[in-house]
């Protein structure tokens, strides 16, 4: 028994454990985790990619050798602490130093066991009692979350502007030239100070197509914006953001108008959500970047949004036991330290 205790409390296992987990926090820095086998292949190539998938490198903090890790400081610090008790119970300072480092070896094992992180995707309306997981499981939770509402708020709002061009013939100028540019207003009429006839805007489409009954937009994602204009003395017509060159819209004096779609800045994206039980809702949350929600030790925070899809949220899920065990563990270390130093300065 003694000889394992000599063993465990030697320091040559201490600087032994401490250089491979400064190791692995280093892995675990510089290598993306929770990616894909297709990705680290193509990062590092097919044998490099095996070598991350094999060795758990994807997934250093959940891995078992980490956890082994963990442990063994875990143990090496307690057989210190046991083996120098005559000592420490007199200093402590330093006892507590040494719980406030097991502590957080604790964590680290919890954290490597217990702690989930996930994807929560969800549409507007959707209710949802899983997400998935980063390494591409599933994991169910004790309770439902239901979207609500979604919305995405702008610094500044859509801006539609239409250009006047008109075709230069003069040799070595050939081209178009500029000769208004007008930000204007669906259903308004706006003219031009310049050779440019009036025109009105009829209708905004912010994602064009064409249906059994005509043009439509499928949807608000703004994937196709287009405008219907009439022009004075013309007929209406199409101008289209993404393909200015495509139907658009002139005049009998040559002159081409072009439509240029501005989106706003986005300042902030927010997700209403609810909280079920058995289909009872228990209370809802407005989340925003930096306002998650807390529900039976879980988190959710907003992470994206999908611009193809207004109704789309991207919420991320967590569940860290371990937080508390870290917390814990870096308090007890400081207060260990500062009686150990102030004992040593009077």
């Amino acid at each position: 028994m003694t000889k394992l205790l000599n063993y465990l409390s030697s320091i040559r296992l201490f600087f032994a454990l401490s250089a491979l987990m400064l190791a692995a926090f280093l892995l675990g820095g510089v290598i993306p985790q929770g990616e894909s086998p297709e990705a680290y292949q193509e990062l590092l190539g097919r044998t490099g990619g095996a070598l991350v998938m094999t060795l758990r490198l994807n997934n250093v903090f959940y891995s078992s050798w980490f956890l082994a890790l963990m442990a063994g400081g875990f143990l090496n610090m307690l057989a210190c602490t046991v083996k120098q008790w005559k000592v420490l119970k007199l200093r402590p300072g330093v006892f507590l130093s040494h719980l406030g480092v097991m502590l957080m070896f604790v964590g680290g094992a919890v954290h490597g066991l217990f702690a989930v992180k996930g994807v929560l995707a969800l549409e507007k309306g959707q209710v949802k009692a899983e997400f998935d997981k980063y390494d591409g499981t599933s994991a169910a939770m004790p309770f439902e979350v239901a979207l609500k509402n979604f919305q995405v708020h702008y610094w500044d709002q859509e801006k539609h502007v239409v250009h006047a061009l008109k075709k230069c013939d003069e040799p070595g100028h050939e081209g178009e030239d500029l000769l208004e540019s007008v930000e204007v207003t669906p259903g308004e009429e706006v003219r031009f100070k310049s050779a440019a006839a009036a025109l009105t805007v009829l209708k905004f489409y912010p994602n064009f197509s064409i249906g059994k009954d005509g043009p439509v937009t499928i949807d608000e994602s703004r994937q196709n914006p287009a405008l219907s204009v009439k022009i004075a003395g013309a007929k209406p017509s199409y101008l289209f953001a993404n393909h200015p060159d495509f139907h658009g819209a002139q005049n009998a004096d040559g002159i081409r108008y072009v439509y240029e779609y501005n989106p706003g800045r986005i300042k902030q994206f927010e997700s209403r959500i609810a909280f079920l039980e058995g289909g009872v809702e228990k209370f809802e949350k407005l989340i925003n970047v930096n306002s998650p929600a807390k529900y039976k030790g879980y988190r959710l925070y907003q992470s994206g949004y999908d611009p193809k899809n207004p109704n789309f949220s991207s919420i991320q899920i967590s569940k860290d036991p371990s937080v508390g065990f870290i917390y814990a563990g870096f308090a007890v270390l400081m207060i260990g330290l500062t009686m150990a130093f102030w004992k040593e300065m009077k």
